[in-house]
């Protein structure tokens, strides 16, 4: 967050309006109250672990003291799961019109710019949401490995991890595949840095790999979704273009908080969308309106909107520091911040000392914490399955090892 929110600061509004075709409407003064949020939500993450003493030492994994077939079954379930809801994703895109030459002209083209497969895709609430489970299935089964080589729990891994990359490629979906690979990296560093010695000492050296890893992954992807239309118009090299692209996706997420701020959202009464969108777009709520009954407002299209006029569509990430101070106000963001960071630290250090629920809950909070900058993730509909399959499977976990222990 220091380094996106440093160039958001020293980059001028002709930069903007020559890369990213969009005003730099960001203000000196946004900037630092979402420096400020982020200062805050640093010290409530830290706050835990000063109480408790600091880092101390790992406890042994969590998962040791799981019986082995009770996971292998949960992965069973979110497995089946996962892959009905891409097989129901894939009836809904084909009646809409999409059609296997689609994917094929996309694969061999490299360019998914102008598709229409990303409308003909569009997921069905409550139902195409099952593809979301594959983020549960990856932390139980990748926490499932780290007992032991399973093959039969690691090829439907694969099986997983490569229906996330076809919604990444085809429907330019970038955090399809983030969402799956940020946990599955997380257990593993816990694991190894539980092992101690050289494994732990790389462990703590892994964001000097991971960094230019992650920049690497960004301009694979970005090559299909963006790099062969500009091409065609814009001079200079690849490289410069996803440095600069990358740059971006960070700043005018910025631009476009502070967009919202000053232009409409939040101005009137209203009740929070944003912290917690998961809620308004659940099963049920969402096709009862529940949200635009009450406030008079459709949130998505007063956002759409405000881009069309003052920002720039392409570029719609609302900027994860931002959404708290549109939905609460300056001081209620602040608050907002400090809380999130208390609580991810407590998560993390429950992790860190061997609890099972932690283990499955804290890796996916993990995508949240990289994708701040960007996305409020931790609110948003895609990951409420994730959070509610791991919390039911830890509360069986529970309740089984209770019962076991008082026979």
């Amino acid at each position: 967050m220091p380094v996106t929110l440093l160039i958001a600061w020293q980059l001028d509004d002709s930069y903007f309006r020559q890369s990213w075709g969009t005003a730099k409407s960001l203000t000196h003064e946004t900037l630092l109250l979402f420096g400020a949020g982020a200062l805050l939500f640093a010290i409530g993450g830290m706050l835990p672990l000063l109480l408790s003493g600091g880092l101390g030492r790992h406890a042994a994994s969590p998962a040791a003291a799981v019986d082995t077939g009770f996971l292998h079954r949960c992965c069973a379930v979110l497995y089946r799961l996962t892959v009905t809801g891409y097989v129901v994703l894939a009836a809904v895109g084909f009646s809409r019109g999409a059609r296997p030459a689609d994917l094929i002209d996309a694969l061999t083209s490299q360019d998914t710019f102008d598709s229409t497969l990303r409308t003909q895709f569009t997921p069905i609430a409550g139902i195409t949401t099952l593809t979301q489970l594959g983020i549960a299935y990856v932390v139980v089964a990748v926490t499932l490995l780290t007992r032991g080589p399973d093959r039969y729990v690691a090829q439907r891994l694969v099986v997983v991890f490569v229906l996330a990359l076809m919604r990444a490629f085809f429907l330019t979906e970038r955090l399809a595949i983030l969402e799956l690979a940020i946990p599955a990296v997380g257990i593993l560093a816990m694991h190894a840095a539980r092992g101690g010695g050289l494994r732990r000492r790389l462990t703590s050296a892994a964001p000097f790999i991971l960094v230019p890893g992650a920049i690497a992954v960004f301009g694979v992807f970005e090559y299909s979704r963006s790099w062969v239309f500009y091409s065609q118009t814009r001079g200079g090299s690849f490289f410069q273009f996803v440095i600069d692209r990358l740059a971006g996706y960070y700043a005018t997420a910025y631009n476009n908080g502070q967009i919202a701020l000053t232009y409409g959202l939040g101005k009137d009464v209203r009740l929070p969308y944003g912290s917690i969108e998961a809620f308004w777009t659940a099963p049920g709520i969402s096709q009862l309106d529940l949200y635009g009954r009450l406030t008079g407002h459709y949130e998505p299209d007063d956002y759409s909107y405000l881009l069309q006029q003052y920002g720039n569509p392409e570029f719609n990430s609302p900027g994860g520091l931002s959404v708290p101070f549109v939905d609460y106000g300056t001081a209620g963001g602040l608050v907002f911040f400090l809380l999130v960071g208390m609580a991810l630290g407590i998560v993390y250090l429950r992790w860190r000392d061997g609890e099972f629920w932690a283990s499955l809950i804290y890796p996916v909070a993990l995508t949240g914490l990289l994708e701040l900058p960007r996305y409020l993730y931790w609110g948003q509909g895609r990951v409420l399955p994730a959070f509610v399959a791991l919390v039911v499977i830890a509360w069986l976990t529970r309740r089984s090892t209770t019962t076991t222990g008082a026979t």
